[in-house]
């Protein structure tokens, strides 16, 4: 017998298939400004996406930058999710100059948190979006790139830095190529063997988190 929805109505296909609500997620961000500003725009949008259907003012997402990195910053992940109850924890942080960059990952992991780790930097996920990236460049490479995509694209007045508060919403429309070649980044260094993150670029496991929430409102 099919149970009935709220309405006393059988449910239909649609019904069935949808995606239950989201939980309580903590992300902690080594960046203070486009990785907050980037999850902060996910957030508006799964409370936007749920708005008749959760108390908008429950913490769906919560998102920290701390300005800490590596280390520093997984040991400050594991202190804010003793104060609170979370269905999952997440990290996000860059190799950039790092030494403890792999300490930091399987720490993470020893402590049964959610790694989102890029390398070189988080702006290589944001490339992605726009291109295909097969071999390290430098950081300040990927600024001029993803400049060179926003005045094609007629973007910010052709200018990317850190501090656009839209930056998930101008790239949204690219997620699926971003997610893709992520994912064949990963594939590439794991056939050449590079298990290490360190020596892993360029490569970003942030798609992880982002299919991870896109979920909620796609």
């Amino acid at each position: 017998m099919k149970k009935l929805n709220r309405g006393g109505h059988k449910h239909s296909r649609k019904d069935s298939s949808r995606v239950a609500g989201p939980g309580n997620y903590l992300i902690v961000t080594e960046g203070i400004e486009t990785e907050v500003n980037y999850f902060n725009r996910i957030k508006a949008r799964i409370e936007l996406a749920y708005k008749n259907e959760i108390n908008v003012d429950k913490v769906i997402l919560k998102v920290h930058g701390t300005g800490r990195s590596t280390k520093v910053l997984v040991k400050e992940a594991i202190k804010k999710r003793s104060l609170s109850t979370y269905s999952e924890v997440w990290v996000i942080f860059d190799k950039d100059d790092n030494i403890d960059f792999d300490e930091a990952i399987a720490l993470a992991k020893k402590e049964d948190l959610n790694v989102a780790w890029s390398n070189e930097c988080f702006e290589l996920w944001l490339l992605l979006h726009f291109q295909d990236l097969k071999s390290a460049i430098p950081r300040d490479d990927y600024y001029s790139k993803l400049s060179d995509h926003f005045k094609k694209g007629n973007i910010n007045k052709g200018i990317y830095d850190k501090n656009i508060k839209e930056i998930f919403d101008i790239t949204f429309p690219f997620i699926d190529k971003a997610i893709q070649r992520s994912h064949n980044l990963i594939c590439d260094c794991t056939l050449d063997r590079n298990s290490s993150p360190t020596k892993m670029n360029p490569c970003t496991t942030v798609q992880d988190l982002v299919e991870e929430l896109i979920k909620y409102i796609k």
